[in-house]
């Protein structure tokens, strides 16, 4: 999708630049810093093994929040391109609940789980009214995670309130740490006033995935959504 996105760009830029009076004469060179805040929803994120019986618990981190902050350098006037490079901060500390078959809590945990992404691609921009640009981008992507649980070991509920009637144990290491190489694509709109502040939003999709060990794996396969506040340097 993003690359039929990038090409439709490319064509329609091709056809003429017109459209916008105030792009019309091309720029060599425009920068950008901005500053992101952002969420991903993290529902079966997490997944312990239930030594017990083998089988995989799922658990949600809850909607983990973002900021950080990135730079673009662009070439051109109506239709731009160029790249973008910069770092996002996700933290959360809570209580994360694993659920077995038949929707049964299996184990509460008490965690803390923190990472750092740095990232830098390519970006296409087409302007659709003046002030106002569609941009899409993509490229490699970096995170560091870790996972930090409360207390080494984590014991199921009694069966009183565990559907399952089962004494499990889960051996949980007290604090983990893993790194993830993917690719990430962003795409979004943007608005930049005559001062040159410019605001927008746009989603993103990196597909991170952490391997701690005995303390389980995390996935961030989902859309994260960002609002943008930046300055034209």
């Amino acid at each position: 999708m993003l690359l039929v996105l990038a090409g439709w760009l490319l064509i329609v830029s091709s056809a003429g630049a017109e459209t916008v009076a105030d792009e019309a004469v091309p720029r060599p060179d425009i920068g950008y810093v901005e500053t992101w805040l952002g969420a991903v929803d993290t529902d079966g994120t997490w997944e312990i093994e239930d030594e017990a019986e083998g089988d995989p618990l799922p658990g949600d981190i809850g909607t983990l929040p973002y900021v950080g902050g990135a730079g673009s350098r662009m070439w051109g006037g109506w239709f731009r391109y160029g790249f973008e490079g910069g770092g996002l901060i996700a933290w959360k500390s809570d209580g994360t609940r694993f659920y077995g078959t038949g929707n049964s809590l299996r184990v509460e945990i008490d965690n803390e789980f923190l990472s750092f992404e740095v990232f830098m691609g390519g970006r296409l921009s087409m302007a659709l009214a003046p002030g106002l640009r569609l941009f899409v981008a993509a490229g490699p992507s970096l995170a560091w995670a870790r996972l930090k649980n409360d207390d080494d070991e984590a014991e199921v509920l009694p069966a009183s309130v565990n559907s399952g009637g089962t004494s499990v144990f889960i051996d949980l290491n007290e604090e983990e740490d893993d790194f993830s190489a993917r690719f990430y694509a962003r795409a979004g709109l943007s608005f930049e006033l005559d001062n040159g502040f410019t605001f927008g939003a746009s989603a993103r999709y990196a597909d991170h995935r952490f391997d701690f060990g005995s303390s389980g794996k995390v996935k961030l396969d989902e859309v994260q959504w960002f609002l943008t506040l930046g300055s034209r340097i």
